[in-house]
């Protein structure tokens, strides 16, 4: 039997990536809140629908969305560009939002 998607295991480094990733999505998730009690306005037009729906709407919509994305490529990591995006891409953007997030609140504090 052919292995499936299922049933391939993830290189520790990649699914440490990928967990990484997820974590710091929900800090932006609570950043993003915070800011908007705050007065700030989301500039993404699909986030900013969501937000309109409702706070639960935004964080699942999120949360899934970008889980969703993190799985795929996550699940493609024997292929180096999927590998290379998620550890030298996605995470240094995660992590240069959550900085930036971070600023914005001492600035506005």
């Amino acid at each position: 039997m052919k292995p499936g998607l299922l049933r391939r295991s993830l290189p520790p480094a990649i699914a440490l990536v990928a967990l990484a990733l997820l974590a710091l999505n929900l800090v932006d998730m609570v950043f993003t809140l915070r800011h908007l009690e705050l007065g700030a306005i989301e500039l993404n037009p699909l986030m900013r629908e969501l937000l309109e729906r409702g706070t639960l709407h935004f964080v699942l919509g999120k949360h899934l969305m970008v889980g969703a994305c993190i799985v795929a490529v996550a699940a493609h990591c024997t292929l180096r560009l999927a590998a290379t995006a998620l550890q030298f891409v996605a995470l240094p953007a995660y992590v240069l939002t959550a900085i930036y997030q971070v600023a914005l609140l001492g600035a506005a504090g």
